[in-house]
């Protein structure tokens, strides 16, 4: 028996001679100052891996579109089961599959400036749905949740353009929530409301001002004392000594300062686009009841 070996696209095909230590391998593919064949084979086969990485990831985003599999497709006309439910009920799947990915909860939030009508967007945590008393899914059942420094830009915006404009929805944003595990993106647009500071007209409401306190106690020590810093956005200066933690000489949370805002959206119309399959939907809030209509993507 012969030996050989021949490399066509990255595959190596080896052939060892039993009666003989000697290999032949091709000069051109293999440098003669390597004794081991072996050698070369493993370092080829980690060249291919790490040019396969290299795709996989420059490619990412755009090898999920279309990409469908026969285990997440259910027998219904070409649609999986969860294609005729509210948003609401896709977006708590989604979320689910996305609970061990890093970052996972984090959204783009975007706002109009009033002064010079440019865009404003930053990212933001999403911090979990506003309890409801109701087991149906409506507006109050929609609310979503996160933080924010009252002395934000974010909150100007808003505040400024509900006063010096005619618009019938002043204080409407919209948020962006990509879940890169299943390829989804949920366009949620709404009315954005604050809690807390005592300058907000839901300050008087206890549920929500409960639910701001209950916030404040559940962010990290860390979080916390970033509202305790000075005043963002302006001239840079070393941040004065604040509550380690925010936490008071006993190791209890000190009350939320006033600059500390419980920021609600209520959805009001939802895009949602799935890549796996380019299925697409609209879904619209009217009269505390949702509807929902397949779309083209």
């Amino acid at each position: 028996t012969l030996m050989r070996m021949s490399l066509r696209k990255s595959f190596v095909w080896l052939h060892v001679a039993s009666a003989s230590t000697a290999f032949c391998i091709k000069p051109s593919f293999v440098s003669s100052a390597l004794s081991s064949p072996f050698h070369q084979v493993n370092n080829l086969n980690r060249s291919r891996s790490s040019s396969e990485l290299f795709m996989s990831t420059s490619n990412a985003g755009l090898s999920d579109i279309g990409k469908v599999s026969s285990k997440d497709k259910r027998a219904n006309n070409g649609m999986s089961s969860d294609d005729k439910t509210c948003w609401r009920d896709k977006i708590e799947l989604s979320a689910a599959r996305a609970r061990k990915v890093r970052g996972g909860n984090y959204v783009q939030l975007a706002t109009v400036d009033p002064q010079t009508m440019e865009p404003r967007c930053r990212t933001v945590v999403f911090r979990g749905f506003l309890q409801s008393s109701k087991d149906t899914i409506n507006e109050t059942s929609c609310v979503m949740k996160m933080i924010t420094d009252g002395r934000s830009n974010k909150v100007e915006e808003i505040s400024n353009r509900a006063k010096n404009t005619s618009d019938v929805e002043p204080r409407t944003a919209e948020m962006v929530w990509w879940f890169s595990k299943s390829s989804e993106q949920y366009r949620i647009r709404g009315r954005l409301a604050f809690v807390g500071g005592g300058d907000f007209e839901n300050d008087k409401d206890e549920l929500l001002s409960l639910a701001r306190k209950q916030q404040w106690g559940n962010l990290s020590d860390m979080a916390r004392e970033q509202f305790y810093w000075k005043n963002p956005g302006t001239s840079y200066e070393s941040q004065a000594e604040v509550p380690l933690g925010g936490r008071d000489d006993d190791g209890k949370v000190l009350p939320p300062p006033n600059n500390f805002l419980l920021m609600l959206l209520y959805p009001k119309r939802v895009d949602y686009l799935r890549l796996t399959d380019n299925f697409r939907q609209i879904d619209e809030l009217d009269s505390d009841t949702w509807s929902w209509e397949r779309v083209n993507p």
